[in-house]
């Protein structure tokens, strides 16, 4: 079984207790040599171990490789953390920034002892510290973020206290009278606080917090006026009654987040240009697989046609690729119509951590793992200040521990293996390409290339992938500086076997799952959970998990981080255990008119539906007004006719004493009014028939019955008249 850098080896006795937890911080297949730490031992340093021990231990299951890092709880993105948390990382790191790196001397206790001497006369700071800082960057993972202090989940987090006498230090006053105190910063000062901060301080004048405090007391805390020459001078009351600008800077230091006022102060581009955060250090060459992966997008030299309509040019693709500087091996790519932008940058490193048999799987190219044998990341991302000095960049680091380099304003020649791939992609792909970019065509009465565009997206990206297969596996680079370990093991220059190889001995490459890598990357959002389901941009999603966890009780509302893929809002993921876990949450019924809706298409559709809205409410008002003057006409109709028939002489308990027998009558009358004759239309008709022919009888003569004449004779009624 094959050991990294970061990996947690677990042992455990016959009945699971731990015994041990160690990491590994260092690896040598040359030497047969690894370097482990304790990560539950608060005392414990580096020791050295054989490989063949440990991997006969995972082999023989004494031992096992523990799937999750209990340290990922400190890697969390910096606008996550207070600025005296980052202040004490920065210092700590600031110590040991420049030991650290001397692997694998810094493990031999003699000779860290010497650096660590060194380093307490340098910066008069104890030895104490020095290790603790030290165990603290080893226990974590190799991790700046492991520096941070442990008091994260002390106190009460986000209450501010109310105490009711003055805090802090005393004025000298307080010796004539305690009521010189001075006075607590409660809420309404501090919502004052807050205005004059927005109002005086963050803008683009750079007043001083001086000025600004001076401002706030005019404004908000004057008691009166008074003319002076002509001038309205506001009148504050003493000191002592008011806060202090001591209190004043302290709520601004503690408050304040730096980067948003100083960009209220500087403006974002002298922030980014003079003040941005700076990841890594300074550019230093790889010494195994995975130590630098150097990144980069260009616009490719072809023109492509749509997929469903060759007749539809599509303009030119931009080409991602991904490169281990140790090897030439290529490790990702990423062919799309993204950027460049994050969203390539993205999909380009998804791709660096994928199976690469199922990815050529999907553009119908077989192949086997050992022809490109490359699913991990790196230690340093090598980019150029573009997509990789984003806030999505940042996250990535602190979430996986992959530190970001970035090369200096117009210098690609320090990027020089990825821009030569670049290079060969076009010449070598280029003959084959209907519609490439030559230079040649410019000519006056030459061809349009771009009229001659035939490949699509997908068939431009088969090519790319063969391409990349052969050189990964093929290419033998004459001016590769071979070192003697590599002369000695008559190892050829060929990026795949200089990849196997370096695996084999050093190697600096980190084992993430695909899904979790995945979830770092895409963007994140904080959101509302409610009895209606979790809200976001306008739509609902939900899960039967969070069902069963009671996060969908009316009157219980849970703020929760996700993160969410743009191209296609189906579904969000719920972040949990510092990104390392997640809960899916598909779009609930309700918002079923978006699925398979991208976000842009989502606000397109949401603000078209406003627009229909909007255009709508003059038909909805005139129909209300409409219906309150019908409403008011039936209603004035009922009352004049009941005033006009209600006996005003009975009283209250005559007019209430018979309701249950009304009531029975009415609804008596009501079942004769309403009830359902069927086939009256058939029994009219016949009834009409009928009625036509007694008319047309009593036109024709009939004669009287005698009988009926001599009845009447008999019984003596006859008329005699």
């Amino acid at each position: 079984m094959n050991l990294f850098v970061n990996n947690i080896i677990e042992y455990r006795d016959e009945n699971a207790k731990l015994i041990s937890c160690e990491r590994v911080l260092w690896i040598s297949r040359v030497n047969n040599a690894v370097v482990t730490i304790s990560i539950i031992d608060k005392n414990a340093l580096p020791v050295f171990k054989k490989i063949d021990d440990l991997e006969r231990d995972l082999s023989e299951f004494k031992s096992r490789k523990l799937d999750f890092d209990p340290y990922d709880r400190f890697m969390v993105p910096d606008e996550k953390l207070t600025p005296n948390e980052i202040k004490i990382r920065d210092n700590a790191w600031s110590y040991i920034k420049d030991i650290v790196e001397l692997e694998p001397n810094i493990f031999d206790p003699k000779e860290r002892f010497e650096h660590i001497k060194l380093i307490c006369t340098s910066y008069n700071i104890g030895k104490k510290f020095l290790y603790k800082y030290l165990r603290y960057y080893w226990m974590g993972g190799k991790k700046v973020n492991a520096l941070l202090p442990r008091f994260r989940k002390c106190g009460g987090q986000g209450k501010r206290k109310n105490p009711e006498k003055k805090m802090g230090r005393p004025r000298k006053t307080i010796e004539i009278h305690e009521e010189y105190s001075g006075v607590n910063v409660t809420k309404p000062i501090r919502n004052i606080f807050d205005a004059a901060i927005k109002e005086f301080y963050n803008n683009r004048r750079r007043d001083s917090v001086k000025f600004a405090y001076i401002k706030m007391l005019s404004q908000y805390f004057q008691i009166e006026t008074t003319i002076k020459n002509g001038v309205e001078i506001p009148i504050i009351p003493p000191d002592y009654k008011l806060p202090s600008i001591a209190q004043f800077r302290y709520y601004l230091r503690t408050k304040q987040n730096p980067r948003k006022t100083i960009i209220s102060r500087e403006g974002e581009v002298n922030f980014e240009r003079d003040m941005r955060p700076v990841l890594g250090s300074e550019t230093r060459r790889a010494a195994g697989p995975g130590q630098i992966f150097e990144v980069d997008a260009t616009v490719a030299d072809v023109y492509l046609v749509s997929s469903d309509d060759p007749n539809q040019i599509i303009g030119r693709p931009v080409v991602y690729m991904v490169v281990d500087v140790w090897s030439h091996m290529v490790v990702g790519i990423y062919v799309g119509l993204e950027g460049p932008s994050w969203q390539g940058m993205m999909m380009a490193i998804e791709n660096t951590a994928a199976d690469k048999v199922q990815f050529c799987e999907e553009y119908g190219i077989r192949i086997k793992e050992e022809e490109w044998p490359c699913h991990y990341l790196p230690e340093y991302f090598y980019a150029d200040r573009g997509e990789m000095e984003s806030k999505n960049a940042d996250s990535l680091a602190n979430a996986l521990g992959i530190k970001i380099k970035n090369t200096p304003p117009y210098r690609p020649d320090l990027k020089g293996i990825v821009e030569q791939k670049f290079r060969t992609v076009n010449l070598t792909l280029q003959p084959w390409m209907p519609g490439a970019v030559k230079k040649e065509y410019l000519k006056r009465g030459g061809p349009d290339y771009v009229l001659d565009a035939k490949l699509t997206l997908k068939g431009f990206t088969s090519m790319l992938i063969e391409m990349v297969l052969h050189k990964n596996n093929y290419h033998f680079m004459h001016h590769y500086p071979l070192d003697k370990a590599l002369s000695i093991d008559k190892v050829n220059p060929i990026p795949k076997d200089l990849w196997m190889w370096g695996i084999a001995h050093d190697h600096y490459l980190k084992e993430i799952p695909l899904d979790i890598v995945r979830l770092n990357v895409l963007p994140e959002a904080k959101v509302t959970a409610n009895h209606e389901g979790i809200y976001f941009q306008g739509m609902y999603y939900g899960s039967d998990t969070l069902v069963q966890q009671g996060w969908f009780i009316r009157g219980k509302s849970i703020r929760v981080s996700i993160a969410y893929d743009r191209r296609c809002m189906n579904h969000i993921y719920i972040k949990i255990d510092n990104g390392k876990r997640f809960i899916k949450c598909p779009l609930l019924e309700k918002s079923s008119r978006y699925r398979n809706l991208s976000l842009e298409e989502i606000k397109e559709k949401q603000h078209e539906e406003s627009i229909r809205s909007s255009l709508y409410l003059s038909t909805e008002l005139q129909s209300e007004v409409e219906l309150h003057a019908k409403l008011d006409a039936i209603v004035n109709k009922e009352v004049k006719k009941a005033e006009q028939e209600i006996d005003v002489t009975m009283t209250k308990e005559q007019r209430k004493a018979n309701i249950k027998k009304n009531k029975k009558h009415e609804r008596n009358k009501n079942r004769k009014e309403q009830y359902f004759e069927l086939d009256k239309e058939q029994e009219t008709i016949e009834s009409l028939d009928t009625n036509e022919q007694s008319n047309e009888m009593s036109e024709i003569y009939i004669p009287k019955s005698k009988f009926s004449l001599l009845q009447k004779i008999n019984k003596g009624v006859v008329d005699n008249g």
